[in-house]
This record gives structure tokens, C-alpha cells and sequence, in this order.
């Protein structure tokens, strides 16, 4: 299985699988959540892909306390 690579660039989370062109970003929604950036994706591929990689952007997020690890309800 192929390693995924991250770069934080500004607010964003890009994430690639290492020898491919599959790539997607990654942002932190207005409600806090993760959300893929569809003008900024090359490539999504397949569900294994896109499954791993939203994964690795959200505990990158999380170490970037970008988002939390559980939701808070009032």
C-alpha cells in the first residue's frame, strides 16, 4: 500500500498519494468540520484513496487543533 504525503499550505490540508497524481484538499468548514475543496482536487480516485486521506486530514487537523476530536453538544 502506497504512503500518503501531507502539506499544509495557509487553512489547507493537501493530501497525495506518493507516486500518483491522486490528490485532494482539504479545509475546515464555517460549522468546524472537515470538508473536501472540490475546485482544489486532481485526480480523487478511488474510495480507498479518498477514505485514507480524509483520515490523515482530519488527525492532522486535529494535531493543528483545527477541529476537535468530538463535537461538543450544548
Amino acid at each position: 500500500m502506497r504512503e500518503l504525503a501531507l502539506h499544509v499550505e495557509g487553512h489547507q490540508i493537501i493530501v497525495n498519494l506518493i507516486d500518483t497524481r491522486l490528490t485532494i484538499t482539504y479545509q475546515v468548514s464555517s460549522a468546524g468540520q472537515l470538508e473536501g475543496n472540490t475546485f482544489w482536487t486532481v485526480d480523487a480516485g478511488d474510495i480507498e484513496f479518498r477514505q485514507r486521506a480524509r483520515e490523515a486530514a482530519q488527525t492532522k487537523a486535529r494535531q493543528l487543533a483545527w477541529i476537535y476530536p468530538f463535537k461538543i453538544v450544548a
